[in-house]
């Protein structure tokens, strides 16, 4: 696999690439313009030295032309063609004929080195002169490349020197993440239980990182610790009815049916109870993996309601239940389309726990369950109540922790239902209540708030299901 470079070699890379071509870009500008002066200047030299020259055709042609100055170079051409003076270098004095035809003032030759030469046409009453004026190539030349030679030194200084600085600022800018990294390698090899990423004062996008990373690590933790709490609770709760399973199987002998039979019936009961357990425990884990709720309308969820309480309702009308009492549902919704943080599922999870808990801690006898669902100004309430024998006052603060049971119920539950309603309302922004009489049954519900931007419903949305009652 092909190593990647590092973060702080490609922001060294990256930033002196982008300095070293706006650099470039500048430097070429700059060159552009330092050529446009030297042409310019070349040019008004040149001019100045035909200017000698034509004042001279201009008063007495006649006249012997004296020589240029130093690294000067003329050639007069008198109109019937003949040379009056030539001081062009070799390489010119043979294109004479193509210098003199007419063009533009000032020509730039190409012949082995770079010459500008100027032409000026001089008109008199004998005919139209023409000098040729040009000086040694190295002169503009050696201004141009030694701004070209500067240029480069920019360059590569700015390019140098800009790398440095990159390297001095990255490697400080990073310096904080690298602390984070060491920190959390020994976080890694310590396994603590407490302790933290550091997390620095100057409030910056390395210290928003750290204080993130602590929330996660914290979460892990918790999803840990619950996970470690889940396998010890669940090797505890299923290691006595299993065993109670074994012991029951083992004593079926077949010499005595009707022994057999009911050691069979209470196996069944047993196994019946694990399965419940599991799938508990199971769902519990789901939630707790889970993310937060999703949001549903109020009528969805009046539905998904109408259904499991429907459900309930043939269940307690088949003659093999083992559950017996009656199921009301009513609603007292004023905006169906309004929308609560809470998804039909979730809402099938608490419905279905809470009316299995209210029926089956009844001790077989018939126990009246009521269903409401209620909206509010900010939120919903979802209750579930019953007049069953309430809850043992020793376990109601706690009712919704995990595996918690009264020694004095007849129920052999799990333990698992109401941490299950209590996890969803949690996971949704709400609250679960429970409120409980030993003569007056008990009344178990969650609270969850309505998202601020549902749409206002119109109408009355109160619906009951049949055979409901008014509390």
């Amino acid at each position: 696999m092909r190593r990647m470079l590092s973060i702080r070699a490609r922001i060294i890379i990256g930033s002196t690439a982008v300095v070293v071509l706006l650099v470039l870009a500048a430097c070429i500008a700059v060159y552009a313009q330092i050529s446009s002066i030297a042409v310019s200047r070349e040019k008004a030299v040149l001019h100045n030295i035909a200017e000698v020259y034509r004042g001279i055709i201009v008063e007495d042609p006649s006249e012997p032309f004296e020589k240029p100055g130093i690294d000067q170079h003329v050639a007069i051409i008198a109109p019937d063609g003949t040379e009056k003076m030539n001081t062009l270098p070799k390489t010119l004095r043979t294109r004479i004929d193509e210098l003199t035809v007419p063009g533009p003032t000032l020509r730039e030759v190409h012949h082995g080195e770079t010459y500008y030469v100027y032409v000026d046409a001089v008109e008199t009453p004998q005919g139209t002169w023409t000098v040729l004026v040009t000086r040694d190539s190295d002169i503009a030349a050696g201004i141009v490349s030694g701004v070209v030679a500067l240029l480069w030194v920019l360059v590569i200084g700015s390019a140098v020197i800009f790398a440095a600085g990159a390297w001095v600022i990255a490697t400080a800018a990073l310096r904080p993440v690298e602390r984070l990294r060491r920190s959390a390698e020994r976080l890694a090899l310590r396994r603590s239980e407490k302790e933290l990423l550091p997390v620095g004062s100057a409030g910056d996008e390395i210290d928003s990182l750290a204080r993130t990373l602590n929330q996660l690590i914290e979460d892990v933790r918790a999803a840990s610790a619950r996970e470690q709490q889940m396998v010890a609770d669940a090797s505890h709760e299923l290691r006595n009815p299993l065993a109670v399973l074994r012991a029951q199987l083992e004593l079926v002998d077949g010499v005595d049916p009707d022994a057999d039979r009911t050691l069979l019936a209470e196996s069944r009961a047993t196994l019946n109870r694990l399965i419940r357990l599991a799938q508990s425990m199971l769902e519990l884990s789901r939630i707790e993996a889970g993310a937060a709720s999703g949001d549903s309308t109020l009528r969805e969820l009046a539905e998904e309601i109408t259904e499991r309480v429907d459900d309930v309702r043939w269940r307690l009308a088949e003659p093999a239940s083992d559950l017996r009492g009656s199921v009301d549902l009513d609603f007292d919704i004023s905006a169906p389309e309004a929308r609560a943080r809470l998804d039909r599922a979730d809402a099938a999870r608490v419905v279905d726990n809470l009316i299995d808990n209210a029926l089956r801690a009844s001790k077989g006898d018939p126990v009246h369950v009521a269903v409401t669902l209620r909206q509010n100004a900010a939120d919903i309430e979802l209750i579930v109540a019953d007049d069953g024998p309430g809850f043992d006052p020793s376990v109601t603060d706690r009712a919704f922790e995990r595996f918690t049971r009264s020694d004095s119920s007849a129920y052999a539950g799990g333990g698992l239902g109401l941490a299950i309603v209590a996890r969803v309302a949690e996971l949704a922004g709400g609250s679960a209540t429970i409120s409980s009489n030993r003569t007056a049954g008990a009344e178990v519900g969650i609270r969850i708030p309505l998202i601020s931007d549902s749409p206002d419903g119109s109408g009355d949305g109160r619906r009951r299901s049949p055979n409901t009652h008014q509390r």
